[in-house]
C-alpha cells in the first residue's frame, strides 16, 4: 500500500510506499518522512539489555551475601557442636591423684540427677592440683583427702569426651567460694560434706569459671 504526502513547501503531492525508509519531495527534494522505528526498536532494545544487566548485578550481590551469611552462620555452628570423641563414662568414685600425701581427711559429695560432676581440688594457696573425683549424677560418694587448705572446683555436663574436653563444649566450670580446711586436730580429723545441687537453707556459695582457670 501506499500513501498521498503534500510537500509543505511547493504543494507537491508524493506518493509514497509503505515501509519507505524516508520520503522526499519529487520536486525540492525537501524530507517529507523519515521512518524511526528501527532507532526506536534499537533504543527499546538497549533499555532492556540494560534493565537484564542491572537485574543480574543485583541477583549476584545478593547471591553472594547469602552465600556469606550461611557460611558465617555454619562456622557458628560448627563452633556449637562437640567433634570430639564420645568416651566412656567413668565410673562413681574414679579419682585421679597428683600428689604422694597421704589421704586420710573424709569428704562425702553429694549430686543431684540431670548432670554428671567432675570434681578438682587444687592447693588454695599455690592453685596446683591435689586430686579429682568424678561423681554420676545423683550419685553421693565418700572418699578422704589430703591434709592441707584446698579449693574446691567442679565442671559439670551430660556427654563425657574424656579429661582433655570434660563435656564438652556444653561443659559448666564453677567454684566454691570458700577455702576448706582439712586438718588434723589431735583429736580428730576434719572433713566436710558438699551438696552440688540447691538445697534450702545451704550455705555454700559458688560462683562460675572461665574454662581456661579450671
Amino acid at each position: 500500500m501506499s500513501e498521498i504526502i503534500v510537500c509543505p513547501n511547493y504543494g507537491q503531492k508524493n506518493k509514497v510506499e509503505d515501509g519507505a525508509k524516508e520520503a522526499k519531495c519529487g520536486k525540492c527534494w525537501a524530507l517529507l518522512k523519515e521512518n524511526k522505528s528501527e532507532e526506536t526498536d534499537s533504543s527499546s532494545y538497549s533499555w532492556i539489555f540494560w534493565l537484564i544487566a542491572i537485574g543480574a548485578i543485583i541477583f549476584f550481590l545478593n547471591q553472594n551475601s547469602s552465600t556469606s551469611s550461611s557460611s558465617s552462620s555454619h562456622t557458628k555452628t560448627e563452633k556449637i557442636k562437640n567433634n570430639y570423641p564420645i568416651m566412656t563414662m567413668p565410673y562413681s568414685g574414679k579419682e585421679q591423684k597428683f600428689v604422694n600425701d597421704k589421704s586420710i581427711a573424709p569428704l562425702t559429695i553429694q549430686t543431684s540427677a540431670g548432670a554428671n560432676y567432675l570434681v578438682k581440688i587444687v592447693d588454695y594457696y599455690s592453685k596446683s592440683p591435689i586430686m579429682t573425683i568424678f561423681i554420676q549424677g545423683g550419685d553421693t560418694i565418700r572418699t578422704k583427702v589430703p591434709l592441707g587448705t584446698f579449693e574446691i572446683r567442679y565442671a559439670s555436663g551430660k556427654q563425657w569426651y574424656g579429661y582433655q574436653h570434660l563435656f564438652g563444649n556444653d561443659t559448666s566450670y564453677s567454684k566454691a567460694d570458700q577455702a576448706f580446711e582439712f586438718r588434723n586436730t589431735g583429736y580428730q580429723i576434719t572433713g566436710y560434706t558438699l551438696t552440688l545441687y540447691r538445697v534450702s537453707n545451704g550455705n555454700l556459695r559458688t560462683s562460675y569459671m572461665n574454662p581456661s582457670e579450671f
